[in-house]
């Protein structure tokens, strides 16, 4: 661990252990006790050594007492190890809230969603594509500040002013524009604004052949460059100018699959890796149509939605295969690079591809984001992640899973309280998202807020449809806050469903942990660990796993995935 301790982060680290409070509080009561025992000695005639003996047996135990405040931690459920010493030294400070550097370039750019004047609520999916391969095709360009397609696309159909949208986005410039599909035919109409000056940079109306909308997305890319004075080098510009298919088909299949892919639903990636599939059966050479499979089968084990053998080798062979075809495929390469992550647990492959992939593409945000989220975090290098992580959401702003994941940092670093801050900003902007709500249900479970845990937790189950881990979570908590009988049957539920569905096995040893059955957990998490199951990386961070922190068959578990 690389961090370096300072006397801030020391003061900061006392005040959370409350031995300060311990200190002055010992005083008191030592004071009172020495006072006592002067007037109870002369009452009873006792010897006069006693008096002496008591302050020196006072003077003694000040500092086994501020000792004891480090070691331990006083809760609603008793006094408990505060193991939080074992978190790594580059643990932020404690009591700082998370800053976050907002500096609005000129050559910044948010590209809203290209409105569909088609007519048919089915094109919408070409619309969004040619949308995000500007975006795509712009963030390429290193002289440019391009903000992601998961933050604009809150922007569609808003009524929102270009103004307020750039400052939400902290963005200098926005680009608009509609997309017409018809009779084999393509028109695009785009305009690029300066938002603070509220007028007009550029303005360009196309009308083509299908097949030329490659040429089209190339010209908006060296337009805008070139409106906003951006200098490209020889690479990005040969890069702007590429076709990504020889198969226009190819590609209108991609798109239908990466529209699918962006739901994010068991369903939708379902059905994205048949589009994906349909698309390189057209054309077998087409680099990204491989890479957004390996997206598909990655996000299916990452949600837990596939067993993992079944998913993270043929994520493997689709990342692979597209760098064969394409090297320079940042996307592909960060597909890859969790695979090796969460499931090889090869964590110094997976993170020299993760690097590889920023500093080929460094303003795609996903590469900042799965960095931080499965190595760094698994890793307990919790600053790095929290630098990854704000380096995401610069790109990303509006992005719930990027802004979750930063409150998760904080929780697994024993900052709960800053954790639920930035929790609640998010849950605040996506109020359906329950992957928000489930950690700020971990978060006042850490604090003992048992009532507040439960009913947050109860809210996240709810909007995740009865996701697996929220119901184990849950049932912990349940089972933590004394109700027995209810954490039992949310148990017995989650066996039922993992014997029809793939589920991991260390969803029911937190179950089991809060049931006070450490041998039966530990049962399950070596199965899990045979399974290669995602959520072991977990197992050297999750406050969840902390009354295992001592024993033999768990400190070999860590060993195995490389995370103790």
């Amino acid at each position: 661990m690389t961090g370096k301790p300072n006397a801030r982060s020391l003061i900061g680290e006392l005040k959370r252990r409350h031995v300060f409070k311990v200190g002055a509080t010992y005083a008191v009561v030592a004071f009172v006790v020495i006072q006592a025992a002067e007037v109870m000695a002369d009452a009873l005639s006792l010897p006069t050594w006693t008096l002496p003996f008591i302050t020196v047996l006072a003077i003694l135990g000040f500092p086994l007492a501020i000792v004891l405040a480090w070691a331990f931690d006083l809760t609603e459920q008793g006094v408990r190890r505060d193991v939080e010493d074992t978190v790594a030294s580059d643990t932020p400070d404690h009591d700082e809230a998370i800053v976050r550097p907002r500096v609005v370039s000129d050559r910044s750019v948010a590209v809203l969603p290209f409105a569909n004047l088609s007519g048919e609520k089915e094109n919408e999916y070409f619309s969004d594509g040619i949308t995000e391969d500007i975006i795509t095709g712009l963030s390429r360009m290193r002289d440019l500040h391009i903000i992601s397609r998961t933050s604009v696309m809150r922007y569609k159909g808003s009524t929102a002013t270009v103004r307020e949208i750039a400052e939400e986005l902290g963005v200098a410039t926005v680009l608009e524009g509609s997309v017409r599909r018809a009779d084999g035919r393509v028109r695009i109409s785009a305009q690029l604004i300066d938002a603070r000056q509220d007028r007009h940079l550029w303005v360009e109306t196309y009308d083509h052949r299908f097949e030329d909308v490659f040429s089209i997305q190339s010209e908006v890319a060296r337009e805008i460059a070139q409106a906003l004075a951006a200098e490209l080098s020889p690479e990005e510009k040969e890069r702007i100018g590429a076709r990504p298919t020889v198969d226009v088909e190819a590609y209108d299949l991609f798109l239908k699959g990466r529209y699918l892919w962006n739901r994010r639903t068991e369903a939708g990636l379902d059905k994205s890796i048949g589009y994906y599939r349909r698309s390189l059966e057209r054309d077998p050479n087409f680099a990204l149509a491989e890479a957004g499979l390996a997206d598909s089968y990655v996000t299916l084990g990452l949600y837990g939605h596939e067993a993992p053998h079944e998913v993270m080798p043929r994520a493997r062979d689709a990342a692979t295969h597209a760098l064969a075809l394409d090297s320079r495929l940042a996307e592909a390469l960060t597909s890859l690079a969790t695979v090796r992550s969460i499931y090889d647990w090869d964590w110094q492959e997976a993170e020299r591809d993760y690097r590889r992939a920023i500093d080929m593409h460094p303003q795609y945000p996903v590469s900042h984001h799965w960095l931080a989220a499965n190595l760094l975090t698994p890793l307990g290098r919790f600053e790095e992640a929290q630098v990854s992580t704000i380096r995401a959401l610069e790109l990303d702003p509006l992005s719930a899973p990027v802004a979750t994941s930063l409150g998760m940092i904080c929780l697994y670093s024993g900052r709960c309280g800053v954790a639920l801050e930035e929790l609640s900003q998010v849950v605040d902007l996506h109020d359906r998202f329950g992957l928000a709500f489930y950690f700020q249900g971990l978060a006042f479970e850490e604090q003992g807020r048992m009532d507040d845990a439960i009913e947050t937790l109860e809210k996240a189950d709810a909007l995740t449809g009865g996701s697996s881990e929220v119901q184990a979570s849950l049932g912990h908590a349940c089972a933590k806050a004394g109700d027995l009988g209810r954490a039992r049957s949310i148990l017995e539920s989650l066996e039922r469903r993992f014997e029809e569905h793939y589920g991991s096995p260390a969803l029911l040893a937190q179950v089991h942990l809060g049931l006070g059955d450490e041998e039966r957990a530990l049962d399950l998490l070596e199965k899990a660990a045979e399974m290669r199951a995602v959520d072991m990386i977990w197992l050297g961070v999750r406050p969840v796993y902390r009354p295992l922190a001592d024993n033999g068959r768990f400190r070999a578990l860590l060993d195995l995935v490389g995370v103790s």
